[in-house]
């Protein structure tokens, strides 16, 4: 029986997608999926305010204290010298991509007017096929 159906301009082999959930955390289970028959997955949702919630947490700890002498702000790097942010994110879109066939749609969640575009350029570098 011929399931196949187009989504997103993509033809897919079911119509059966798996949401953005924790499933799609693992890439075991990613290939879990599409072995179950999924038609794709939608990765978990990258939320933009977290990674800027954990850069400000960085920045803090990297420099709290550190006026208590005028060269001790000097011992530490700049904050946007760290990758703290989609980095995992964007390797198990890479990783998903090459160990599966189906599409791999990425999820964002954007909080603030044209910063979410940044990350899904990024998601669209590493290979998402679809971002919602």
């Amino acid at each position: 029986m011929n399931l196949s159906t187009n989504y997103l301009g993509m033809t897919l082999r079911s119509p059966l997608v798996a949401s953005a959930s924790p499933l799609s955390e693992s890439l075991d289970n990613i290939r879990h999926m599409e072995d179950a028959g999924a038609g794709a997955v939608v990765l978990f949702s990258l939320f933009e305010e977290q990674i800027r919630h954990e850069r400000e947490a960085l920045y803090h700890y990297m420099t709290h204290g550190s006026e208590t002498f005028a060269e001790a702000l000097t011992y530490f790097p700049e904050p946007s010298t760290y990758h703290a942010g989609p980095e995992q994110y964007l390797e198990l879109i890479r990783k998903a991509k090459e160990s599966v066939q189906i599409p791999i749609i990425a999820s964002l969640n954007g909080s603030s007017i044209g910063g979410w575009t940044k990350f899904a350029h990024k998601m669209q570098e590493a290979g998402a096929d679809a971002l919602e």
